[in-house]
């Protein structure tokens, strides 16, 4: 997992208010967050998935604190039938809202950490060039088949989930914007699904059924999200100076994941059938 790399994360009492939890985004992440993280954030509060935004300045984020008995999720928590529809049901809410008007692209997001990674010598895997021409496979069809933007949280981290009782709120909008949103249920899923029947049913609780071509789609997605926090994990490796972060096994551990989807003998067949 990777819970709190990107920023120093502090709750401040406020007088005469309730308390506040700050993000203090680190200088090596600034390439990781999105420029429009607060806005996201804000629009996501007034959907009612998010915790109210309070205020925002160069690099911090100050948020209503979601103090226990709320708590944060772990993917034990995903796997729960029910914790993930509703996971799920508040993504739908999200997509089911007017687009943000910035675009997030997973795709682009992994060719800029293929370029990076080239020019800091980052130690990628042997057969980096072969899962990226493979993930150029996956946007060709994506795109021949075609999606609608919508707005998205495009994080399937379950530390990104706060949970209290049957109550849930959506964090980190660092990587929001507006994308297809099979994306962002796909990245749901692969953090929480290891299997094809509990993959389908996640499908099927998002959209009330659950077709070949909606499955396919969460397939390569799920590839094309392990490959890129594979490339970041790897690449932030050697881009930071905090060395008590095991970025480089977190890569490794998303890359085998991404290689495992894209090496799969119903690979051709999930790009076909879209």
């Amino acid at each position: 997992m990777h819970r709190a790399v990107a920023s120093d994360c502090v709750r401040v009492e406020r007088a005469g208010g309730a308390a506040a939890f700050l993000k203090i985004r680190h200088p090596d992440m600034a390439a990781d967050v999105v420029p429009w993280a607060a806005d996201a954030a804000r629009k996501a509060a007034a959907l009612g998935v998010g915790p109210d935004v309070l205020g925002e300045a160069e690099g911090v984020l100050a948020l209503a604190c979601l103090d226990p008995p709320w708590r944060t999720a772990t993917v034990g928590d995903l796997q729960d039938a029910d914790t993930l529809g509703r996971v799920l049901d508040a993504k739908r809410r999200l997509h089911a809202d007017a687009p943000l008007g910035r675009r997030f692209c997973p795709f682009d997001r992994i060719r800029a950490l293929a370029v990076e990674a080239a020019a800091t010598e980052a130690p990628l895997p042997r057969d980096a060039t072969s899962l990226l021409a493979a993930v150029d496979l996956v946007r060709e069809a994506i795109a021949a088949a075609g999606f609608d933007l919508r707005f998205c949280h495009n994080d399937g981290t379950a530390s990104n989930v706060m949970l209290d009782g049957t109550a849930l709120r959506l964090v980190d909008f660092d990587a929001a914007g507006d994308n297809d949103p099979w994306f962002d249920v796909a990245t749901t899923i692969n953090e929480a699904c290891e299997f094809d029947a509990e993959r389908r049913a996640a499908v099927e609780r998002y959209a009330g059924r659950c077709d070949e071509r909606l499955f396919n789609r969460c397939r390569l997605y799920g590839a094309v999200d392990d490959l890129m926090w594979g490339l970041w994990g790897v690449t932030r490796a050697v881009t930071t100076r905090r060395s008590g972060i095991e970025f480089f096994k977190y890569g490794q551990w998303r890359l085998l994941h991404a290689r495992t989807a894209l090496a799969a003998r119903d690979f051709e067949t999930w790009l076909r059938r879209l």
